[in-house]
């Protein structure tokens, strides 16, 4: 067997063994720590460039959420108003048609449209009042009205000619929104003020004139002025309703969409710490069996080093 000191291969080969060992046991750790497979040592560049592009769209559709929840938002906004003023014109019938009665004298029947008129008067508040950043939903009249309201639900997308109506089918848009007025004018709905300036308290009303106020405009197809004005708002109601049952549906569309990019994005980018965890503790192991063994590899310079003092 052949004695050599300057042999250093085995302990070159050993201090290189170590120093991989070292360098996984810190990639391991840079993942451990980052959440993500992409470390300085290891960059994975094309894992990389498909998890950053997935990252994009799950952000844009992030955005794109955030859109369809304000649309809802000002949707919900105009439909609690329009609820609000439906219950007001039903309550104005009951009024007028419990009015409308010779069991009610002349001055209880003036009372009666007190409340009548104020509710009148709501209605006309709701509508120039109800807004949504700053957009007036119920009142179309209003010079800051827009023509048209847009929703962005997602990236401008243009199918062949004839594919929809729209040109860009992820932009939602409500048409001739300056035709929306729920005020009692545009409703059909008469004010009680002048029953009310013309008469006092021991006048009071009379019947004829009361209902007078119930007929409506079309008599052929509707029964009384009301039934007219709830009809009149239910059709507006109709166009925010259907818009809103729409978004509903996107908001579902993006929540799956958002949801399965970002598990696609995940696997190829996320840190399994299950398996990194063994690896660093299998690169711990290394680690330490090269410097046990590094120190070993000594061994054969002190044997020759012995030989030669046994000479003297």
């Amino acid at each position: 067997m052949a004695f050599n000191i300057n042999d250093k291969i085995l302990s070159q080969r050993l201090q290189r063994y170590l120093s991989k060992a070292r360098k996984n046991e810190g990639n391991s750790l840079a993942k451990l720590a980052s959440g993500t497979i992409f470390v300085p040592e290891d960059p994975h560049p094309a894992e990389r460039a498909i998890a950053e592009k997935m990252e994009y769209k799950v952000r844009a559709l992030a955005a794109s959420k955030r859109n369809v929840n304000d649309a809802l938002s000002l949707l919900q906004t105009a439909e609690s108003s329009m609820s609000e003023i439906s219950n007001m014109i039903t309550r104005m019938k009951e009024i007028n048609i419990a009015a409308a009665s010779t069991t009610v004298s002349d001055q209880e029947r003036r009372y009666l449209f007190i409340e009548y008129e104020a509710l009148h008067d709501e209605i006309n508040r709701v509508s120039m009042t109800t807004e949504f950043n700053g957009i007036p939903l119920l009142n179309g009249s209003r010079d800051d009205a827009p023509e048209t309201l847009i929703f962005r639900v997602g990236d401008p997308v243009h199918p062949d000619e004839g594919f929809l109506d729209s040109d860009d089918i992820n932009s939602l848009r409500l048409e001739n929104f300056q035709s929306i007025d729920t005020t009692s004018a545009a409703l059909g709905i008469q004010s009680a003020a002048d029953l009310l300036a013309g008469s006092d308290e021991e006048e009071g009303i009379s019947l004829e004139d009361v209902e007078e106020m119930l007929l409506p405009e079309n008599e052929e197809a509707f029964a009384t002025i009301y039934d007219q004005a709830v009809t009149n708002l239910s059709t507006q109601r109709a166009l925010f309703g259907g818009l809103q049952s729409r978004l509903h549906r996107s908001l579902d569309y993006i929540d799956v969409y958002q949801e399965n990019i970002a598990a696609a994005k995940s696997r190829i980018s996320d840190t399994d710490y299950a398996s990194e965890v063994t690896n660093m503790i299998q690169e711990k192991i290394k680690a330490t069996a090269a410097t046990s063994l590094l120190a070993q590899s000594n061994l054969m310079g002190s044997r020759t080093l012995q030989l030669l003092n046994s000479i003297n």
